[in-house]
C-alpha cells in the first residue's frame, strides 16, 4: 500500500509540471499559482485534522513553521519559477537530482559515508544533468537557473528532514503548519511585488484547481508512505515522476526532444534509480 501511495505521488507531481504550463499560458504568475495551491491544501488538511479530531503537537510548532517559512516557499516557488523560464521536461529531471545533494548532507549530517560506486553513480547523473541543461535554449537565462538550483538543494533539505519528521509527527500535523505558514509567504510576496492574479480565463482555472488537488494529495501520499517504507524505497519509486513530465511534456505541450537531451534524460533517471537500488539492497 506505501509503495503504491509513492507511486500515485509521483504520477502527481509529474502531471504538475504541466499544469503550471497551462497556467501560465493563461497569464496565471507563479505566486499566484502557488498562493491557491497552498491555501486549497491548507483547507483540506485542517478539514481532515477536525474530522479526525487531531490538534497539532506544540513541541514540534516552531520546528514546522521554520519549515513553512522557509525552506519549503523556497524550494518550491524556485521550481515553479523555472518551469515559467525553462521547458517542463528539463526542470523536472534536473530538479530530480536532488539525491546529489542528500548524499552529502547525509554524510555531513548523518555521518553517512559514500563508497567509490555511489560517487561515480552521483558524478554520472551531473552529467547527465548538464546535457540537459545545455540542450536547452532557454537555459542561458540566469534567474531560471538559480532557482532550480535552490529548488533542487531545498527539496534535498527537506526530504532529510521529512525522514526524521514522520518518526513522531503524524503527517496531516506536518502538512496542517507547513501549507498554510508556505501560503502566507506567497501572499504576502505576490500582494508586495503586485504578482497576485485571480482573474483568469478557464483554462487557467481548471490547470490551478488541478495543480492544487494534485499538489495536497501528492504530498500527503509522500509522507504516509514515509511512515511505513524506508526512504531510499521512497526515492527509487518516485522517480517515476521526471519520467512522467518528460513524457507529457514531449506530447502534451510540443517539447522539443533532441538525441542528447534523450541521453541526458536517460543518463539522470538510471543513474538515480542505480544509486537508490544500491542503497535498498545495501539496506536489505
Amino acid at each position: 500500500m506505501a509503495s503504491l501511495l509513492v507511486l500515485i505521488s509521483a504520477v502527481l507531481y509529474g502531471i504538475s509540471p504541466i499544469l503550471a504550463k497551462v497556467a501560465y499560458a493563461s497569464g496565471v504568475t507563479p505566486l499566484t499559482l502557488l498562493a491557491l495551491r497552498s491555501t486549497f491544501g491548507a483547507v483540506v488538511v485542517w478539514i481532515g485534522l477536525a474530522a479526525a479530531r487531531r490538534t497539532v503537537p506544540r513541541a514540534q510548532l516552531g520546528l514546522l513553521l521554520a519549515l513553512g517559512l522557509t525552506i519549503v516557499p523556497a524550494q518550491v516557488f524556485g521550481y515553479f519559477y523555472a518551469l515559467a523560464l525553462l521547458p517542463a521536461s528539463t526542470a523536472s529531471v534536473i530538479v530530480n537530482t536532488s539525491p546529489i545533494h542528500v548524499a552529502w548532507i547525509s554524510r555531513i549530517f548523518l555521518r553517512e559515508s559514500l563508497q567509490a560506486a555511489d560517487i561515480a553513480i552521483l558524478v554520472a547523473v551531473v552529467s547527465g544533468a548538464v546535457l540537459v541543461a545545455g540542450q536547452t535554449p532557454q537555459f542561458g537565462h540566469a534567474l531560471g537557473a538559480v532557482a532550480l538550483a535552490v529548488s533542487t538543494l531545498g527539496s534535498a533539505v527537506y526530504l532529510v528532514t521529512q525522514r526524521r519528521l514522520v518518526r513522531d509527527i503524524h503527517p496531516l500535523d506536518v502538512l496542517a503548519v507547513v501549507l498554510p505558514a508556505s501560503a502566507a509567504v506567497y501572499w504576502v510576496a505576490g500582494l508586495a511585488t503586485d504578482q497576485i492574479r485571480l482573474a483568469m480565463p478557464l483554462p487557467g482555472q481548471l490547470a490551478v484547481a488541478a495543480a492544487s488537488v494534485s499538489g495536497t494529495v501528492a504530498g500527503l501520499c509522500v509522507l504516509l508512505a514515509l511512515r511505513a517504507i524506508p526512504a531510499t524505497r521512497t526515492a527509487l519509486l518516485g522517480m517515476l515522476e521526471p519520467v512522467v513530465a518528460v513524457v507529457c511534456s514531449v506530447v502534451l505541450l510540443g517539447d522539443e526532444m533532441t538525441a542528447w537531451r534523450a541521453v541526458g534524460i536517460a543518463v539522470v533517471i538510471g543513474g538515480i534509480t542505480l544509486l537508490q537500488t544500491r542503497r535498498v539492497s545495501e539496506g536489505a
